[in-house]
């Protein structure tokens, strides 16, 4: 585009800006410029100045702008604990002025707003003593922890239950499970919090969460008594009801409608003759950087073999081709080996999450992973931009998915510096008003409180009647004597149904609570409990109920000991189910049994044995606990079982702590490691790649 070219668009943008009510087609029409441009060091002076009038000063260009925009960049300057500060947007610095005014508020802005750079403004500035951020994601809370440990050298980063042992500055980083049950700790340790953070605040709804609502609203309700200052954000929400709710108590509402790139959207399915499988295959083809949600797991498969049936990529790439003989060699025959060949990723939220986040990665590299299909799983906040978005269906599972989850799929397609223009293309429809005003309801519900929590008055006087009824329940079986005991003890993790019958096999005539002590025995056969435990519904894993989940609990017990394609193969599943139900073993039978260990300390404290150890089986799907933790660091089970072997690390020693294995690492470099397993015969291509996507997330 020569200089007169991007002159004339200018001026023709600003005639359109200077006309009442058309400044959205003027900032269109400046995102297809810049789009179009690309090069940043073309800008001429009157571009720079175009661009300020949008508010978007990251954009400009500094060494080719006039003066007196020369100087405006230097007061948007902003620490954001990086070498050099980063220029914020008008609005990016407008909300950080009130932060740094100890204002507590509820940010609602569009995906690509860039309120992480808020957050990292708000550290580096303030230096806030102990700081929460509570996400909806595993995936997306590490990567916050891989971003600020980069920067915040002088904070110790938290983001499991096991890690206790704190320093002068502290950033916790947890899912809203891992909040409340950190919280005993917390308040044991009488810990203020400085600033506390809740990103996708939006799922504090049961309109829009389903049940995963209560434990952020059971989070929110335990901590923000302890914060001086509170900033929760979520995208889209034009106004909040009962504002005055304890949940958002003392917060103002600041809603910003403030786009950094324009999302074109695409109606394919009104289009005549339109066809699912050609219009994406058309949209691969052109190899740029495409994301497709589907509804469920099913759905990626489809999608997948529909892709693979095609030649949607021309060339091979040999780094996803060893990725790809890696996974054969030690996850066994999945579809995801092929994919890989081909250049598509998927991504869902039973996926182990070093598989994920190494796809994730590969993903935001130029000429590696181009397409990744996925689940809800990959849009909840990560920060994974691509040119495309393809929308190939209007459900999450089962339901229809609402006006939240529809902007934030959709958010996915352009990036600030990466896409100016975003591409969606509507493959169903997402039953989307626009006119409709969107309201977040964050009405407290009874199911947020756990059976042992302590109920204040601020909580609404039918929520109160609802627990205190749930309680008499629970008192009438147990007595107010040792309800009142239970109260003081860890919060009791599942549903009053669940509770009720765990009481009610711990109560019944023919229960010995003898048989606890077979949970110790290193053969599963003898773990006679587990059939007992069978009859309450959280034990069963869905839709693999035709397979006797007893036997499989004994099986999974074996999954540091046998090869995972072995393991898998004796357990009569694929590869999709032990994904799941690893997972449904680590969070739902954990859960249970976490519960069953506390009841029986309450009702028979003479006879209690203590299972807390099983139970950390159960949460570390039988791995050792540092093992498993270290997947949420990218470093897969594999590698870790070979450093194992190598005498690296002695992961089976009970006292290890995640702490001193970080350290450990710290000592060596990546090239140190990979020669380690080289020289014991247990190296394999591709374990440099993920050696350093570790390290690269370890800081200084």
């Amino acid at each position: 585009m020569t200089s007169e070219q991007i002159f004339d668009k200018c001026v023709e943008i600003y005639e359109i800006l200077n006309d009442n009510n058309k400044e959205t087609e003027a900032k269109r029409g400046l995102f297809y410029l810049l789009d179009e441009i690309q090069d940043k060091a073309l800008y001429p002076p009157i571009l720079n100045h175009l661009i300020r009038q949008f508010g978007l000063y990251p954009y400009m260009n500094q060494s080719t702008s006039i003066l007196e925009d020369r100087f405006l960049l230097e007061c948007f300057k902003t620490n954001i604990g990086e070498d050099e500060p980063k220029v914020l947007h008008r609005e990016q610095s407008r909300v950080l002025k009130r932060l740094l005014s100890n204002d507590s508020l509820i940010l609602s802005a569009p995906t690509s707003f860039g309120k992480s750079f808020i957050i990292d403004a708000l550290i580096a500035i303030k230096k806030p003593k102990n700081i929460l951020i509570i996400v909806p994601t595993i995936s997306l809370l590490d990567e916050i922890r891989r971003r600020l440990v980069k920067k915040f050298y002088d904070y110790k980063i938290i983001t499991t239950t096991q890690q206790t042992d704190l320093e002068n500055n502290n950033i916790f980083i947890f899912s809203p499970e891992r909040a409340v049950e950190y919280f005993l700790f917390i308040r044991k340790e009488n810990i203020k919090l400085d600033f506390f953070i809740v990103d996708e605040f939006y799922k504090i709804s049961k309109e829009y969460e389903n049940e995963r609502f209560a434990p952020l609203q059971n989070a929110i309700l335990k901590y923000t008594n302890i914060s001086s200052q509170r900033y929760y954000v979520c995208p889209n929400i034009d106004k909040i009801n009962n504002k005055n709710s304890i949940l958002c108590e003392g917060m103002e509402f600041e809603c910003l409608n403030f786009n950094i790139v324009f999302i074109n959207i695409n109606k394919c399915y009104k289009e005549q003759n339109f066809k699912k499988e050609q219009k994406i295959i058309d949209i691969i083809k052109r190899d740029e950087k495409t994301l497709v949600y589907t509804k469920s797991q099913n759905s990626i498969k489809n999608v997948y073999t529909i892709l693979s049936k095609n030649d949607v990529i021309e060339n091979s790439n040999t780094l996803l081709e060893n990725f790809s003989k890696w996974l054969s060699k030690y996850y066994g025959k999945h579809y995801l080996n092929d994919a890989l060949k081909i250049g598509i990723g998927i991504h869902h939220g039973k996926l182990h999450r070093c598989l994920s986040q190494l796809q994730v990665k590969l993903f935001d590299e130029k000429d590696l992973l181009k397409t990744i299909i996925s689940t809800s799983s990959l849009i909840e906040g990560i920060n994974i931009p691509a040119k495309n978005l393809i929308l190939w269906d209007n459900k999450n599972g089962s339901k229809i998915i609402n006006h939240l989850t529809y902007k934030n799929i959709i958010g996915r397609s352009g990036r600030m510096f990466k896409y100016f223009i975003g591409e969606v293309y509507l493959f169903e429809s997402p039953n989307e008003d626009n006119n409709q005003e969107k309201i977040l309801d964050v009405e407290i519900k009874s199911e947020s409180l756990s059976i042992n929590d302590e109920i204040n008055n601020k909580i609404p006087n039918n929520i109160q009647v609802e627990v205190e009824n749930n309680q008499l329940k629970i008192i009438k079986l147990i007595g107010k004597d040792k309800f009142n005991l239970l109260k003081k003890e860890a919060s009791l993790k599942n549903d009053l149904e669940v509770i009720i019958k765990i009481i009610q096999i711990l109560q019944s005539e023919d229960f010995n609570s003898e048989i606890f002590t077979y949970l110790f025995n290193d053969e599963p056969d003898k773990w006679y409990i587990l059939s007992k435990i069978a009859t309450i519904r959280e034990f069963h894993c869905k839709n693999i109920n035709d397979i006797n989940n007893v036997e499989l609990v004994k099986k999974i017990s074996r999954n540091w000991i046998k090869p995972l394609p072995e393991l898998i193969k004796d357990m009569q599943i694929d590869l999709d189910d032990f994904f799941k139900f690893e997972n449904h073993v680590a969070f739902k039978v954990a859960s249970l049994f976490s519960d069953i260990n506390i009841l029986q300390k309450i009702l028979y404290p003479e006879k209690w044995i203590d299972i807390s150890s099983f139970v950390a089986k159960l949460s570390n799907a039988f791995l050792p606990s540092v093992v498993y933790t270290l997947e949420e660091f990218g470093l897969p089970r594999i590698i870790s079982k070979k450093l194992h072997e190598c005498k690296f690390i002695d992961f089976e020693n009970k006292e290890l702590t995640l702490e001193q294995v970080l350290d450990k690492f710290k000592e060596y470099t990546t090239g140190d490691i990979i020669n380690i397993l080289k020289e014991n015969n247990l190296y394999d291509d591709f374990e440099d790649y993920i050696l350093n996507y570790f390290y690269d997330g370890l800081g200084k």
